[in-house]
């Protein structure tokens, strides 16, 4: 059973308050045995759908990249994906098998540099694999909001009750 750790919202920063208006697409991180970007648009759940199997050490980039590639749709990434993507199906891509290491870190380096004006709100779940890559969103021209678990209360199958974590 997978469970989503993660979620990014891709919309427009509020020009006078805080938050996100406008959203356009959601990306979801699913983990378990082996994680998942799954990036949907918003509205239409018949959408095309697009879902990527990360890189471990970069698995925030891949999710920044699919936005660069996706949602603003940058003329030179989309051209380097035609060149460096191995596989037919671009709408499931395996990273490690898809595409060369060396490529990748050439389509980070370019995605960094976007200036765009999208907001990316993100929300981090307890026991999220991003969380300790979150520092990397400093090196993005994104509006970007970060949301982290502060306070959990969840059944435990270890305890047999109802268990709480963190403040409010």
């Amino acid at each position: 059973m997978a469970t989503f750790t993660s979620q990014i919202l891709v919309g427009n920063a509020h020009p006078y308050d805080g938050g996100i208006y406008g959203i356009t697409h959601f990306l979801y991180l699913s983990e378990n045995s082996r994680p998942a970007w799954i990036l949907q648009g918003a509205g239409d759940a018949r959408k095309r759908k697009v879902t990527w199997i990360p890189t471990l050490e970069n698995m925030l980039g891949d999710a920044l990249l699919m936005v660069g590639l996706y949602v603003v749709k940058d003329e030179t990434l989309l051209k380097m994906k035609e060149k460096y993507f191995h596989n037919e199906n671009s709408e499931h891509i395996e990273l490690y098998r898809d595409v060369k290491p060396e490529h990748l870190e050439e389509m980070y380096d370019r995605c960094r540099q976007l200036e765009d004006k999208r907001k990316l709100m993100f929300s981090v779940f307890a026991g999220s694999s991003i969380e300790k890559q979150l520092p990397t969103l400093r090196k993005y021209h994104f509006d970007i909001e970060v949301c982290l678990s502060t306070y959990r209360k969840e059944y435990s199958v270890w305890s047999g009750k109802q268990e709480e974590r963190g403040d409010l």
